[in-house]
């Protein structure tokens, strides 16, 4: 069947086409460059460039998947969570289609979306139950997910989520935004020596506020004494990424042998980060645990990923939003 995802919980303007689970078209269109100035996004900036593009990229998507919009079987949008406005444009534009069309449509969640990255494009057997990671932006969360209409938050940020206080720190460190891009490229600078700094930590839940306050005063600290150079300035940063991601894999690992699952689906834009990627790999490997990494590509918000959880929850488990409703039964 051919499915027509739409996403707009954020900063990116994204529609995409699969047959099933074959992408046939994924573009996504950000508003990034809008926001750079103010080091962060502005949810005013991001819904009115919603609007004027999203109409284009539906167009680019289904000339560019060679299937006729008539012949869209089912259309999927993100509901939650996000910024309200820009999730109203997905949304009110899914459902004008839908009812121009006279298809069916289904709100899904977007966070639950980046769970089914890993499934597109491939024939890969969901290896439910699964432990599900998504870190992002805005979220670290930990899911016990034991079908996708059957998910259980076990773990989440407390405060900052780990993309946030990348975006923080980085710019802290005049480094731009955002700041996962610039953070992830020290990678290859790990250092000895390197600083000591702690992650919060309650139970499965993350704590990341802590050590960015820490960070910050420790520059300030090292920059009164007349020490901070680009040496110590890579060091820092060093630590920062290694604490945190460090304490995504601890909580990760202890999640799994707690509940007893032996597969760990991963998503969301921080996956993207190689030494998460790196330390997620062997921890999985030296306990014998099943590690499912997205692209990075589909890694980050887009629309392909609602396309395709879209299709498991209506082709497999019946799902169908009405209309009227922001919230949907996934």
């Amino acid at each position: 069947m051919y499915i027509l995802g739409i996403e707009t919980s954020c900063d990116e303007t994204s529609c995409a086409v699969l047959k099933n689970r074959k992408m046939l078209a994924n573009i996504t269109v950000s508003s990034l460059s809008f926001h750079k100035k103010y080091g962060g996004i502005i949810p005013e900036i991001a819904t009115r460039n919603h609007l004027r593009v999203i109409d284009k990229v539906l167009k680019l998507a289904v000339e560019r998947s060679g299937v006729d919009l008539k012949k869209i079987q089912i259309i999927g949008v993100t509901h939650r969570p996000g910024l309200i406005g820009a999730l109203v444009v997905g949304l009110n534009f899914a459902k004008a289609l839908s009812l121009a069309l006279d298809k069916p449509f289904l709100a899904v969640n977007h966070l639950h979306s980046h769970l089914f990255a890993s499934f597109l494009d491939n024939n890969l057997k969901i290896p439910f139950p699964f432990l599900g990671l998504v870190v992002s932006g805005g979220h670290t969360e930990l899911f016990s997910v034991k079908d996708f209409d059957n998910m259980k938050v076990i773990g989440r940020t407390r405060d900052d989520a780990a993309g946030e206080v990348f975006d923080k720190v980085a710019r802290a460190f005049g480094l731009g935004y955002p700041g996962g891009v610039y953070i992830d490229r020290i990678f290859k600078h790990r250092l000895k020596d390197s600083f000591k700094f702690k992650c919060g930590k309650i139970g499965l839940d993350f704590s990341f506020s802590g050590i960015k306050t820490a960070l910050i005063y420790k520059k300030m600290e090292l920059q009164k004494q007349g020490r901070f150079c680009k040496d110590i300035k890579l060091k820092l940063l060093c630590s920062f990424q290694e604490s945190v991601v460090n304490a995504i894999v601890e909580n990760t690992l202890l999640a799994a042998e707690k509940f007893k699952i032996k597969n760990i689906v991963c998503g969301g834009g921080v996956i993207a980060n190689t030494r998460l990627r790196e330390l997620l790999s062997v921890a999985a490997a030296g306990r014998n645990l099943k590690l499912y990494l997205p692209s990075k590509e589909l890694s980050s918000d887009n629309a392909a990923v609602v396309a395709g959880l879209t299709f498991y929850l209506y082709n497999i488990k019946r799902k169908e939003s009405r209309f009227g409703l922001m919230a949907a039964s996934n």
